[in-house]
Parts: C-alpha cells; structure tokens; sequence
C-alpha cells in the first residue's frame, strides 16, 4: 500500500463530475497552489527530476466542495452526512484507522474504512469520495493499493529548481495531464 496525501480538489459545475487528484505522500507538495494534504505536509525529497505519480479520482460535486471545506479548515453551518458519520462512529467508541482506496474497476473506484473498535478490525466498503472526506474528518490516513496506483495513475516528473522550488516535469507531461482531466465529461460515467 502507498500512503497519499491531496494533491489538490477541482470542484466543476454541479452538473459535470469533480475531481480529487491524490499523490503519493510526501513526493509532490504544494505544486502550482495546490492544496496541501492532510497533514499539510511540505516535506519533499530534493532529488532532481524524481517521478511523482498523480492518480485522479471522479467524484460527485458535494463530496469535492465538503472535502475542499476541510482542506480549507472551513466548516459548513449545519453539520454535513460526513461530519455526522464521523460523529457516530466517535459516540460507539469506535475509531477510523485508515481508509483504503483498494480496487479499480475501469473509471470506477473502490474504497475500504478500516474502523477499530476495542482492538476488533472492522472493514466496511464506501466510496472513495465518502472515505476521503471520512478521513480527514477524523485525522485517518490514507492508502491506494499499489496495482490501483500503478494501473491508473498518471507519472510526471518532478524536479526541484536551485531555489528549493518544486517544478512539474516536462511541459508535454502537464499539458497530457490537464488535458485528461478536461477532457472527462458525465457522459463517460453512465
């Protein structure tokens, strides 16, 4: 299992899908205003010209606007279905210890909440947008199996400029990248 952090959230019209862009922990932080991770983690490998593995998951538009919410350290007036979901669980004694984003099958995405309650393992099958904002609702890490990560992340290389600052890889890389990202529409999720 690779660990992740948020590289950044595209919230689009409530009408076409959102996206969350996950990346491996610690390898790409804050590239081009990107919101931080959990952990708002800055800390990154100087090595130049290291490849970073950017893997896009298509989410609905509520879940991206509550997950950008708490990237922002922002609450909503009343409480959302997550906030509620994560007050429960705290209320049964029963803590979230990491969720999985552990299979891929085409566009769609599988995710697992591994919940612990007095020492019991307990699995349970969401969505990988639920888990997301679950997970940092309650301060859980997150994992992406590593044939998930490899069957549908996107490589760009990564290099670090003389002055300490992270620059994205080849301008082909990124312009292949946005472009996918772009390109979906909600017609390729029915």
């Amino acid at each position: 299992m690779i660990e992740v952090n948020i590289f950044t959230v595209v919230v689009a019209h409530p009408d076409a899908p959102s996206v969350v862009v996950l990346a491996e922990k610690g390898a790409v932080p804050h590239i081009l205003g990107a919101t931080p991770g959990v952990d708002g983690a800055t800390n990154y490998s100087p090595e130049s010209n290291a490849a970073s593995q950017l893997l896009p998951i298509w989410i609905g538009h509520s879940e991206a606007e509550a997950i950008v919410l708490l990237l922002n350290n922002q609450s909503h007036a009343r409480p959302l279905t997550h906030d509620l979901l994560a007050n429960i669980i705290g209320v049964l004694g029963t803590k979230v210890e990491r969720v999985i984003i552990d299979r891929v099958e085409g566009s769609t995405f599988f995710a697992t909440v591994c919940l612990n309650k007095d020492g019991r393992q307990i699995h349970v099958d969401a969505r990988p947008s639920d888990s997301i904002a679950l997970a940092l609702r309650t301060g859980a890490r997150i994992f992406i199996d590593k044939d998930v990560m490899n069957a549908a992340a996107h490589q760009v290389r990564v290099k670090v400029s003389d002055g300490g600052e992270l620059l994205y890889g080849s301008e082909e890389e990124m312009e292949h990248f946005h472009s996918f990202i772009e390109s979906i529409s909600p017609e390729d999720f029915t």
